[in-house]
């Protein structure tokens, strides 16, 4: 595969012959590996005990589908060569030292907020595609569970789990609440629609609860409408008759078991109507609606505030356009910049982010829930440092290619300390240089945030452990 710089060796692993030899060396201090082990267990913290576990209530993944060039927005290299620098300049955030691309004037002035993570990367197995890299992000595992090749596949019972739904079952949300809920768009690749979003192995009970209406328009979540015959106390004496004549019964098949799962959820929320009603955007003012833009983006972002206010653990919004959509203008198009990468980004992608993204921000901080929420903008990679050239992908003039072995994203909220970045990467934005991250980490320090183990186990359908994480630690640095 074709390079334009040199791979450090901490993206192809974890551990250096070096250590392995210190390792093997410790029957010369006259321990045996099992004492070792002891005596290192003995003084490792509990997840528990970590800084930063259990610090956030819920989870907001902003997935911006079809990633954004890192260089251009959250890491200019203004020292780099014009081909790699790019045609925007860096600006001055609200910290001192911490720059964005000029491209992003609201976020900057919400910096104190936010911590900018410049290190994450991977050297990718297989191709350098949007589907091996959204699956590694949504589900934390090798994407050959997913498909050998790379490419997308459609959504089956055999994948691994989402971030959303292992959220749902280790960590549901209060009786009358969304425990995981996906707005905004469907994340595609190709025909492919729904890539590392279900429950998979978990069973159909913690997919996410799923609208991808425009919301700029009402909205009516389906599912939660009664006949006009019917009302909450006869539902209720229904389900009280059921539990009485299925307790005569003590095998229930797995199928029924679903069906019970959805329908107490389905209960619980025509109930408790404070759930449903985060979907009347139209009980928000004119001026804040318009804080957040009256594009399907925007409007999707403060749909997702309203469901954080109303309780729900998870939520995804999705950037409208498709991951390896040929981008256009306008609002909803894709940020897969291989082409015309600065006319996309300075007249139709960014000023959009900004607004929106900023307004989040700033909203969540003034109602007070930025401190339980935590909140993660990221693409599933970046965009190759040197303008123009092709790296495995047709890539256009004023183009940018795939790029996974360095990226950046924004993290801020449930207990992330605010107002800095963090890892950096090299002079050109290719390779990690300090802190390098790997996307594991990441979601292994979402599940620590919001107080789940990551190393929690679970069992596939071939009757195999599976941890939440395949690899990785949380990043408690960031807290």
């Amino acid at each position: 595969m074709f390079t334009l710089f040199d791979r450090p060796a901490r993206l192809r692993s974890r551990y250096s012959r070096r250590s392995l030899l210190t390792v093997g060396g410790v029957s010369l201090l006259g321990w045996s590996l099992p004492q070792l082990l002891r005596r290192l267990n003995a003084t490792e913290p509990t997840p528990r005990q970590r800084p930063g576990f259990g610090s956030a209530k819920s989870v907001l993944l902003v997935y911006l589908q079809g990633s954004p060039s890192h260089i251009d927005l959250w890491d200019p290299k203004p020292q780099a060569p014009a081909d790699i620098r790019g045609e925007f300049k860096p600006i001055r955030t609200r910290t001192p030292g911490l720059h964005v691309g000029e491209v992003l004037p609201q976020l900057a002035q919400q910096s104190d907020h936010y911590t900018i993570v410049r290190s994450i990367g991977v050297d990718p197995q297989g191709l350098r595609n949007h589907g091996a890299a959204i699956y590694m992000l949504m589900t934390g595992h090798n994407p050959a569970n997913f498909t050998p090749t790379g490419l997308a596949v459609a959504p089956s019972r055999e994948d691994l789990p989402s971030l959303g739904a292992n959220i749902a079952r280790y960590h549901a949300a209060e009786r009358g609440a969304f425990s995981n809920v996906a707005i905004g768009a469907p994340v595609m690749e190709g025909r492919i629609v729904g890539v590392g979003q279900s429950a998979g192995l978990h069973g159909a009970a913690y997919d996410p609860y799923t609208l991808y209406d425009d919301a700029t328009q009402p909205l009516t979540p389906s599912g939660f409408t009664l006949p006009a015959d019917m009302t909450l106390e006869r539902i209720t004496a229904r389900l009280d008759l059921r539990e009485v004549v299925g307790a005569r019964y003590q095998q229930i098949e797995e199928s029924n078991t679903t069906f019970d799962g959805f329908y107490d959820q389905a209960l619980s929320l025509l109930q408790n109507r404070r759930a449903l009603s985060a979907f009347r955007l139209q009980d928000e003012s004119v001026k804040t609606r318009e804080r957040y833009g009256m594009t399907r983006f925007g409007q999707s972002l403060l749909l997702a505030r309203r469901l954080i206010e109303a309780d729900t653990r998870f939520v995804q919004v999705t950037w409208p356009g498709r991951s390896d959509e040929e981008p256009v203008p306008g609002p909803d198009g894709s940020w897969d910049t291989h082409r015309n990468n600065f006319p996309m980004l300075r007249d139709h992608r960014c000023p959009v982010l900004d607004q929106s993204l900023s307004a989040l921000l700033e909203d969540l901080a003034q109602r007070g829930l930025l401190e339980s929420t935590l909140v993660v903008a990221i693409g599933e990679f970046g965009r190759s440092p040197r303008i123009g050239t092709q790296t495995t992908n047709n890539v256009g003039p004023g183009g940018r290619d795939h790029w996974p072995e360095c990226y950046s994203f924004l993290i801020a909220g449930g207990g992330i300390s605010g107002g800095r970045s963090y890892g950096r990467s090299d002079h050109h934005g290719a390779w990690p240089a300090d802190d390098p991250l790997h996307p594991y980490d990441l979601l292994a320090t979402l599940y620590h945030a919001i107080g789940i183990d990551p190393a929690t186990e679970y069992f596939d359908n071939l009757n195999r452990p599976r941890r939440l994480v395949e690899s990785g630690n949380p990043v408690t640095g960031l807290f």
